[in-house]
């Protein structure tokens, strides 16, 4: 037999919510549902039903009921909050508290544990993990081996994560990306089998000019392990629920927008400049408000400064990258710059080279010019072109950090790029900037929507905070612990 295994955290206490998740959940389940795939579901997507305690408890009900019968299948959904920290990859629940991580939480071991206790001949995880306000994963390699490791818990599994790196997995309040073209492989399948090799290379083809989000999959099978046969009536069904369900109600049966009211409807979104600068004001506002936590005040003093014409004390190839990639039309300065690098002469004969290479000669080398990406800066005067916040340590044993936010217009929307960062002591008064450790995050937000601002700088500095405070605990420990 076959059992399912959903869970759609939408309402969050001390996190943001994610609304669209209650909808993925739902449209994962009727999936299951109209394909008969599993002969069991456990359910949970009310806020009373997501909390810590209920989906462990519900969870483990759940698998004891089937611990004695034969399981050919078990597949387990999530859509909502993930957290990557102290190797080990947690299922962030309704009550998620950061000082009770392993009690408000999940953890991909506890869950690894109840699944094996199936023994399932196939285990398919599908998660779809939003990061906002929480760092999701800081070092992808370091993820990949621990999602490797997972694996080998199982003799034929296949895993399907909604993003990787600190990317964010996107969503509007209807239903997020990645569970939309994890629906979307089903749609155009009528009359055939479809197998879960064949769901992994459509989401790797709907992402695959995608900068922001790559979703990344995990298998230990071999590529003929099948989801089902998808007839007509179901690829149909599909259909009408990812683009019809999760259309908002009040856009649903109406008639068709002529072109005047399409143009009006976009240009609602712009902003003039009063409006644009207003946005700033609320920018900076947030970030002098906001108040580090008690651990932070107790091991660093901070400053903040808004600042002009000042020399960037980071390597900003990031910034001109980003705004060579996005879409929306910023008021930006693109910087680039002439270098020089030697590279290998192939305007050579062949046989010459063959020669030389058969000899272990050197090729010959040229120099050859090259244009590079250096920096972006705003095309329209600012307030202030970057804000720089520094906690300094209390102590000689604690590092620096430091965070860069640099926030640029467009007439539709604010972005802001931030990078943090540590410093480490050369001389006895002489600190700087230790390269390697600059960690890099982007944010896009509708001027229009000044609530956006708020949730954006508490993300952002939560964040600060959580890259700060977490090598201090890895290296001393958590009293939590």
């Amino acid at each position: 037999m076959n059992i399912g295994i959903v869970v759609g955290v939408s309402d969050y206490q001390n996190v943001q919510s994610l609304p669209g998740c209650a909808h993925d959940a739902r449209a994962i389940k009727q999936l299951l549902q109209m394909a008969d795939k599993c002969e069991d579901i456990l359910y949970l997507t009310e806020s009373t039903s997501t909390t810590s305690k209920s989906v462990k408890s519900k969870l483990t009900s759940f698998v004891q009921k089937y611990t004695n019968e034969e399981i050919e299948e078990v597949i387990f959904y999530f859509t909502g909050h993930g957290l990557f920290e102290e190797n080990q990859f947690y299922y962030v629940l309704s009550d998620y508290e950061e000082s009770k991580k392993r009690q408000t939480c999940l953890s991909n071991d506890e869950l690894d544990n109840l699944l094996r206790s199936l023994s399932a001949n196939l285990t398919v995880k599908i998660v779809d993990a939003c990061q906002s306000g929480i760092r999701y994963v800081k070092d992808p390699d370091v993820f990949r081996k621990y999602l490797q490791e997972s694996e080998k818990n199982f003799d034929k599994c296949y895993f399907y994560y909604s993003s990787q790196n600190n990317q964010s997995s996107y969503q509007n309040d209807e239903i997020s990306d990645f569970t939309l073209a994890f629906l979307n492989s089903f749609a155009n399948r009528e009359n055939q089998e479809i197998r879960y090799k064949d769901i992994m290379d459509s989401l790797a083809d709907a992402f695959s000019s995608n900068s922001k989000q790559t979703p990344f999959f995990v298998m230990q099978g071999n590529y003929t392990e099948v989801f089902g046969f998808i007839s007509e009536d179901i690829s149909k069904a599909i259909y009408d629920v990812i683009t019809v369900e999760h259309i908002p109600e009040h856009k649903q049966n109406s008639e068709p927008k002529s072109l005047i009211q399409r143009i009006e409807e976009q240009a609602s979104l712009y902003c003039n400049q009063e409006q644009a600068l207003n946005c700033l004001q609320i920018l900076s506002q947030n970030i002098s408000e906001y108040e580090f936590d008690n651990e932070i005040g107790q091991i660093f003093d901070h400053k903040t400064e808004f600042q002009n014409d000042v020399a960037a004390q980071i390597n900003t190839e990031y910034l001109g990258n980003y705004f060579s990639n996005v879409e929306t039309n910023y008021f930006v300065n693109i910087h680039k710059e002439t270098r020089t690098r030697e590279v290998t002469n192939h305007n050579i004969f062949t046989g010459s080279v063959v020669s030389r290479m058969l000899s272990g000669e050197d090729l010959p080398k040229i120099k050859q010019d090259y244009v590079a990406i250096t920096g972006a800066s705003s095309s329209v005067e600012l307030p202030f072109e970057q804000v720089y916040i520094k906690l300094e340590s209390k102590y000689p044993n604690i590092n620096d950090t430091g965070c860069l936010m640099f926030p640029y217009l467009s007439q539709t929307k604010m972005a802001v790029l931030v990078c943090y960062f540590m410093y480490e002591t050369k001389e006895w008064d002489v600190k700087k900037i230790i390269k390697s450790t600059c960690e890099w995050s982007d944010f896009e937000i509708l001027i229009k929507d000044g609530t956006e601002v708020t949730n954006m700088v508490k993300e952002a500095l939560d964040n600060y905070t959580r890259y700060t405070l977490d090598p201090i605990l890895e290296q001393f420990g958590n009293q939590n612990d």
